[in-house]
């Protein structure tokens, strides 16, 4: 009998897409499927509509390793709120880690 588990596609998935961040020129971007594991919700046009907002954005990185820097950004997209995490290194690609939605905070 088949398992009937998830499986994920572990390639990843590079798309065309010119952008300015941190005054840096990017032509494609590449996401990592692993956010698929725990956020089935979300999907790559989702992902990509994110990086969009993106655009001639500026950010401080929240940690830098091997080259790479590491950026965590909370963005607003169609009335809701998702946490994005990229990278980027001296390529010309802009690296997504990960993607969810962030449940809004009630004061």
């Amino acid at each position: 009998m088949e398992s009937l588990s998830y499986k994920v596609d572990m390639e990843r998935r590079e798309y065309p897409l010119m952008l300015v961040f941190n005054r840096r020129q990017f032509s494609r971007v590449v996401i990592d499927p692993h956010y698929e594991e725990k956020h089935p919700d979300i999907t790559d046009k989702l992902i990509l509509g994110l990086v969009k907002l993106l655009d001639g954005a500026e950010a401080d990185p929240v940690g830098e390793r091997d080259g790479f820097k590491y950026f965590a950004e909370t963005l607003i997209w169609q009335s809701k709120t998702y946490r994005i995490v990229l990278t980027y290194c001296e390529e010309d690609f802009l690296g997504v880690i990960n993607a969810f939605r962030v449940k809004e905070i009630q004061l």
